[in-house]
């Protein structure tokens, strides 16, 4: 299968929904899992394993939360009203006869996000937009290696769970806790490797050289800090020799950045 063939971009209709905390959960010391509910989730589709919808919180002070309206490029705000905190998360896992949805929160850092979650208890209400689109990478493999942080372990849960299990998978987490590799969930077919944050870019690659060569027909995924994923991108494609086709890396956020996006480098 040529590099060209692994992946398919689907645009989606966007929409904007309002959803109800149905629970809350703590995954681990730095983890939580908020379950979502609402009739806005009639239609919700999720078809890719690193789908993202952006996320509108209420106002970190007075808690009002205000929704745009739905434009043809997207979300539009009123005139002169401040912008509430906006975020991009991957649904971790979508019941659609339940119109449930749950988003896994990272909750060691100090942003609205994070604060949101650990407080987030039944009956409040947020705002969901999206996904926009859908980037689908074939499950037609020989090999998948998945590599990110804390902030991609919904993604990369998503995707181990979905390969069938004739695909030989590597996972590479970068996290502070083992305890958040646990939240992935892995079968038991999946090699997942704890690298500890503190050894950053550098306990990456020494994992990843160290591991045994695959072969045939496979495709590399990382998602983590900008910096990070640019540097892995590079080590794949000038080191490694892989094609540029076989390779999505994406920043899901930037050193020092409290913005709403991050850059994406695929």
């Amino acid at each position: 299968m040529q590099s060209e063939q692994l992946t398919q971009k689907v645009a989606h209709t966007l929409k904007l929904r309002l959803l109800t905390v149905k629970k809350r959960r703590e995954l681990g010391p730095d983890m939580v899992r908020i379950t979502l509910e609402g009739s806005d989730l009639e239609g919700f589709y999720t078809p890719g394993f690193d789908d993202h919808v952006k996320l509108i919180f209420p106002d970190p002070v007075t808690k009002e939360l205000r929704l745009p309206q739905m434009g043809e490029r997207g979300m539009v705000f009123a005139a002169g009203q401040e912008k509430p905190p906006i975020r991009d998360y991957t649904p971790r896992e979508f019941r659609e006869q339940e119109k449930e949805m749950d988003i896994d929160f990272v909750v060691h850092g100090e942003g609205p996000a994070c604060q949101w979650a650990m407080q987030a208890k039944e009956g409040d209400k947020l705002g969901v937009a999206g996904p926009r689109g859908s980037f689908l990478v074939s499950k037609d493999l020989d090999w998948q290696i998945l590599i990110g942080d804390e902030t991609a372990v919904p993604a990369m849960a998503r995707r181990v769970k979905e390969l069938p299990s004739n695909v030989k998978v590597q996972v590479y987490v970068l996290a502070r806790n083992l305890l958040t590799v646990g939240a992935m969930e892995a079968p038991d077919h999946v090699t997942v490797n704890w690298i500890p944050s503190l050894a950053g870019l550098n306990g990456i690659l020494d994992a990843l050289r160290a591991a045994p060569e695959l072969s045939g027909t496979g495709y590399v995924w990382v998602a983590a800090e900008y910096s990070i994923a640019q540097s892995l991108r590079e080590y794949w494609v000038q080191e490694r020799g892989l094609d540029k086709g076989a390779i999505r890396a994406s920043s899901y956020w930037r050193q020092g950045d409290q913005g709403e996006d991050a850059p994406r480098l695929d």
